[in-house]
């Protein structure tokens, strides 16, 4: 895509509100400071929305554009046939979602909200409309330097957008999974939280931790913003380009974060076809229509716009994404709020909400279909395993497509937000989720798996499960939370960067067991156990010894199978890895063996620093210390290049440290920077940040703010005058 130059943004942040035809602009200004953080300052909530609007537009323009062509179905006017989706229904494992215009019109992602404009919450759509005005005031300004494909949005495109990203990214993949032989699966994906009551911390603060992890390069790429109506609003988050909502946050009274979960939010019906017309289905003992709609796309070719006519088929289920011709079936998914609006009110109310009670009224509304949500404020700690889950019938197998010929299998009324998993100020002092199931949200946290239904998870649990449900991540949490102690901010900021590689605790001593029985007849890996056995099992950029690891669990993984290497990830690793046994023993060799001959062939030495291996490069390399492969609190990831170093392009979405009180105390980070643009300083500032462990501060105060601005759109006595 072409990449507005960093001159054009100095351009448009020196035009003046008043050049703007839109009546809004004189209502805001916009504060950057050392980052490029907008500190957005309006005097009614549509002023500062309309601010929002215009700052996303002048860092990542193209990108946010690209994401409304996709909710309206019309990627493929831009980036031809790809766009239209492979078979029409195609997945992306890398951008986590369903892609293509053929699917967002069978899910009708704009349609509905247009034909459901009058339901849409009026606050929420003045809203909408005030960041559409600022992104359109946006493009109308710097019309001429700006790609032509780039078109006006409306109120509806940015309610659309925020129904693509329930539909696809929530739901439909929910469904999808349980299409009998088919296996889409979101590759690493996670986040965490974590926060500690009064009484754990040194200080009597309590402090909230959040990590979410996103690609750095795809639709869910985060831009980072603070938002502030005198008197109705002051509010600071991270929003994905296009949005107006902030899904991790905090304002001034509250923080929430929320990790990935998987209440069981969708359905795929099997329904029955007549042999004689594959255009009916049976319910309950007789012939109903299948609805059948019609869109017209238009996708850029090589010799200009062509036009394609495809059909959208629906039962009363729902949209079908599969017919079997020869067995006479079809398979609809049946999606929660399919019919509705109102994607974007859930998060707006949380970010305007002033306390626990208003919180949880946000959530009770049911409009936001999962997440585990972690809420904290001066004197609270609370956690939700929020869903929409609807009531099922016994004697079906809901992780399957079920019966679509009979009432039976009809959802019921959703299950009642009070019934939801949730635990509030528990005993342990601390509240966890890195993507685990409810009841390890801490320990002895009460909750029963099998509650609010057996079909409420994806997966049935055990009723007898425990702690054995915690992935690597969870595991290390639980390590440092249980300790018999109180933390420090300090404690809290170093376990946000911990690297330490929790399966190390069965990987080290088997290689030692298995060094100690060879009796030296592998002289070469001599100097790789001794740094090993002296290692301090973190991936930090120093460690030679991490990179033995790291090539080691690759070459295991190679040698013996995914399976076979993911018993090292297990809680119960010890119970499933016998570092006596000579098998194992003599496997650890073979995979040691290995990885040393590829870290020669690769660097053409035997001792190569982490931290030369993993970098990031964004307008230069900067080495990192987190890793993918075993699963770790930092994590950053990436494709190995032909020079043997890995590109990191995944891990952290997102850092933010909060410890409430007075005064409020905030650190974040956002590892790609705020700007798109090479030119820009603020493309890798904070690339450099991650690469040296360090957040920055979050200004949050009008003094602070202002103490470190760098720029100003509009009237820079706003601020002031709104105390």
């Amino acid at each position: 895509m072409l990449k507005i130059l960093y001159s054009v943004l100095l351009a448009a942040a020196a035009l003046a509100p008043t050049a703007v035809t839109d009546p809004l602009a004189a209502h805001v200004t916009i504060y950057r400071d050392n980052y490029g953080t907008p500190h957005i300052v309006g005097d009614i909530e549509e002023a500062t929305f309309f601010g929002y609007g215009w700052a996303q537009a002048e860092d990542h323009l193209e990108e946010m554009m690209l994401e409304y062509r996709d909710a309206q179905g019309r990627r493929a006017e831009v980036e031809g046939m790809k766009a239209l989706g492979d078979g029409y229904l195609h997945f992306i494992p890398y951008e986590y979602r369903w892609d293509g215009d053929y699917l967002q019109r069978l899910l009708r992602t704009k349609a509905a909200v247009i034909e459901n404009r009058s339901q849409i919450d009026p606050d929420t759509y003045k809203m909408l409309d005030g960041f559409a005005r600022g992104v359109d005031a946006y493009i109308a300004s710097h019309r001429a330097r700006i790609p032509a494909w780039i078109d006006a949005v409306s109120a509806e495109d940015v309610e659309a957008l925020e129904r693509s990203h329930y539909m696809r990214f929530y739901s439909i993949h929910d469904a999808m999974i349980k299409m009998a032989g088919q296996v889409w699966d979101f590759p690493g994906f996670g986040s965490n939280q974590w926060a500690i009551a009064r009484g754990r911390s040194t200080n009597g603060r309590i402090i909230h931790v959040e990590h979410t992890h996103m690609p750095w390069a795809n639709r869910f790429q985060n831009y980072e913003a603070h938002l502030i109506t005198p008197g109705k609003l002051n509010t600071a988050g991270i929003s994905w380009f296009g949005s107006p909502v902030f899904l991790d946050g905090f304002n001034d009274r509250i923080t929430w974060s929320a990790t990935w979960n998987q209440p069981n939010i969708s359905d795929v019906y099997e329904e029955k076809t007549n042999p004689q017309n594959n255009l009916q289905y049976l319910y309950d003992g007789r012939w109903r229509d299948i609805r059948v709609e019609y869109a017209t796309f238009r996708i850029k070719g090589p010799k200009g716009a062509d036009s394609l006519t495809l059909p959208l088929y629906y039962t009363h289920h729902g949209p079908v994404v599969s017919f079997d011709r020869e067995r006479h079936r079809a398979y609809a998914v049946k999606l929660p709020n399919f019919d509705g609006v109102n994607y974007a009110t859930g998060l707006y109310r949380i970010m305007k909400a002033r306390n626990l009670a208003e919180f949880k009224s946000a959530l009770a509304q049911q409009l936001m279909p999962r997440w585990n949500l972690l809420y904290s404020d001066s004197g609270n700690i609370y956690w939700v395993h929020n869903g929409n889950v609807a009531r099922r019938a016994s004697g079906y197998d809901w992780s399957k497509p079920v019966p679509g010929w009979t009432r039976d299998t009809e959802w019921g009324p959703f299950l009642p937000f009070e019934v939801y998993p949730q635990v509030l100020n528990p005993a342990s002092g601390f509240l966890q989720n890195c993507n685990n199931p409810p009841w390890v949200v801490t320990r002895n946290s009460g909750l029963n798996p099998l509650d609010p239904a057996p079909y409420y998870l994806q997966r049935t649990p055990r009723a007898d499960a425990g702690e054995e449900a915690l992935n690597t991540r969870g595991e290390r949490l639980f390590q440092i939370l249980t300790q018999s102690r109180k933390f420090t901010l300090a404690d809290m900021q170093d376990l946000a960067f911990d690297t330490y590689i929790v399966p190390s605790a069965v990987i080290v001593p088997l290689l030692e067991h298995a060094w100690e029985r060879d009796g030296g007849k592998h002289p070469k890996l001599a100097h790789a156990i001794d740094l090993i056995r002296a290692w301090d099992r973190r991936s930090s950029q120093q460690s030679v010894a991490y990179t033995y690891i790291y090539f080691w669990g690759k070459a295991y993984r190679d040698l013996f199978s995914e399976k076979q290497f993911a018993r090292f990830l297990s809680y119960e690793r010890g119970q499933k890895v016998d570092v006596d046994s000579p098998e194992e023993q003599a496997r650890a060799l073979q995979a040691l063996e290995q990885a040393l001959a590829h870290i020669e062939a690769a660097y053409g030495k035997p001792t190569v620093p982490w931290g030369a291996i993993n970098v990031v490069s964004r307008g230069g390399l900067f080495p990192m210390d987190g890793t993918g492969l075993y699963d770790v609190l930092h994590p950053d990831e990436g494709i190995e290049q032909d020079n043997g170093q890995i590109y990191c392009n995944d891990g952290w979405g997102h850092l933010l440290i909060v410890m409430e009180g007075v005064p409020k105390q905030v650190w974040s980070l956002l590892p790609y920077g705020e700007s798109q643009h090479p030119s820009s300083p603020h493309f890798n500032d904070q690339a450099k940040l991650h690469s040296r462990r360090e957040a920055k501060p979050f200004w949050f105060t009008p003094a602070d703010i202002l103490a470190h601005t760098e720029s100003v759109w509009g009237d820079r006595n706003r601020l002031t005058r709104g105390q």
